[in-house]
């Protein structure tokens, strides 16, 4: 009997991600408080068994064996690829590795609903999932014909392709006997082997199924506020209604709210749904958290803080006359007294984001701040919408943030009159009258 192999691709730095991946592999971002990796894994299972289990990584490899074991995965088999020499160098890692079998291979950096695995699971192998993506240029168009393969054109001017276009969505199906389409690749432009270049290579001698997934039912994390589109696709369509930590009898919950284990949710807060908080949070007293919200393990929200249709990772503090709305704020972060983000530009139009030195327009009228791992933000600070803070930056107390700012950066809006030392600071009491 042929061996079933699932393999996850987790290789990619998610450059555009930043500065979300700075402190953490792309495969790792977290769905409802579950990284990538351990998702795709568990909804996988779930549909069916596989003989063998492959993760494909090259970045932050402790960091992914960790996750793995944290999530039940331990005994899971985890290659390095070597570097980043794209999508195809690993499938063609992995297949070398496991031998003769039908391989399941997912991108770890894609959101899926869980209807789509049912899907991935019914596609005969040669055959890839298709999805009619919101800018099919920014992907492998496929060239679809009676339900089959004919042609794939990687990333095409938008002039070229109809909004109307299906595009490879980053899974497929092969068997160990097509090993040769990907070992026979050349280099593309960007100096990587690329599956999509195997895919035209195997079309072109085979029929190669084609299985949409609908629109709603998957989303690309390519760049960081979609990370927190995926987790409002999640809300809406897996949240839990459980309370299963304390919530003071002078607290409101209204909708679908999920609170983990050991959470505390303090006197007269507010909790409006659909909104996920996770095992040991502490949120309240007074506090608001609006739609949409996502609050990770041991967080904390206090006093007098909104939060509102943003992301707070792991060990995170708004503590105190805190507004975060639309953002995600990274992990062990801490927002001082009276900082907040702003999430709406006076013009109204939709916000633009700095991704790999070049301006991109989110789509998104209303998107805040994305503030990395461990960064210190001060008392009073404001940041504008769409701004970058790099992971283990500090912000100084009541500046206004217009710019991103790099990793471990010391932003200073004070000039010479604070340095680095508060100490060097020649303070004069004022003259009384």
């Amino acid at each position: 009997m042929s061996s079933r192999f699932l393999v996850l691709l987790a290789a990619g730095r998610g450059e555009r991600v930043r500065p979300l991946t700075e402190t953490r592999p792309k495969s790792l971002l977290p769905i409802l408080g579950e990284p990538l990796l351990c998702r795709h894994l568990r909804l996988s299972l779930s549909r069916g068994s596989y003989d063998e289990i492959i993760v494909v990584a090259s970045y932050m490899l402790d960091s992914i064996r960790d996750a793995l074991l944290k999530c039940g995965f331990g005994d899971v088999r985890v290659i390095d690829q070597g570097g980043e020499f794209g999508t195809g160098h690993a499938i063609l890692k992995a297949m070398d590795y496991g031998g003769p079998g039908t391989y399941t291979i997912i991108y770890s950096d894609i959101y899926m609903a869980p209807e789509s695995y049912d899907i991935l699971k019914s596609l005969e192998p040669p055959g890839v999932i298709a999805v009619n993506a919101e800018r099919p240029w920014e992907y492998g168009v496929l060239e679809v014909g009676d339900g089959k393969v004919m042609r794939v054109v990687e990333k095409p001017r938008p002039e070229e392709v109809s909004r109307e276009a299906l595009v490879f969505a980053g899974a497929l199906k092969l068997k160990w006997d097509f090993l040769e389409d990907f070992k026979g690749l050349k280099p593309s432009p960007r100096g990587e082997i690329e599956a999509t270049d195997a895919l035209n290579s195997l079309s072109s001698r085979v029929d190669v199924n084609v299985v949409e997934v609908p629109r709603g039912l998957w989303l690309d994390i390519g760049r960081p506020w979609e990370l927190l589109l995926a987790n409002r696709i999640a809300l809406d369509r897996e949240l839990e209604d459980t309370v299963r930590g304390v919530v003071s009898e002078s607290s409101t919950l209204e909708g679908r709210v999920y609170i983990g284990e050991g959470a505390i949710v303090k006197a007269y807060t507010v909790i409006e749904g659909p909104t996920y908080i996770g095992p040991g949070v502490s949120v309240g007293p007074h506090a608001h958290i609006r739609p949409y919200t996502v609050i990770l393990d041991n967080s904390h929200v206090g006093a007098f803080t909104q939060i509102k249709s943003s992301i707070l990772m792991e060990n995170s503090k708004a503590p105190h006359l805190n507004y975060v709305g639309d953002s995600i704020v990274g992990e062990h972060v801490n927002l001082g007294a009276g900082t907040i983000t702003a999430n709406l530009r006076f013009d109204e139009a939709t916000v633009k984001v700095t991704v790999k030195g070049v301006r991109v327009d989110s789509g998104l009228r209303k998107l805040g701040a994305i503030i990395g791992g461990y960064a210190k933000i001060g008392i009073n600070v404001s940041i504008l919408p769409g701004v970058k803070i790099g992971s283990r930056a500090w912000i100084w107390p009541g500046c206004l943030v217009y710019r991103d700012v790099e990793p471990g950066e010391k932003f200073n809006c004070w000039g010479n009159l604070w340095s680095l030392n508060p100490r060097n600071v020649e303070y004069r009491p004022a003259k009384h009258i």
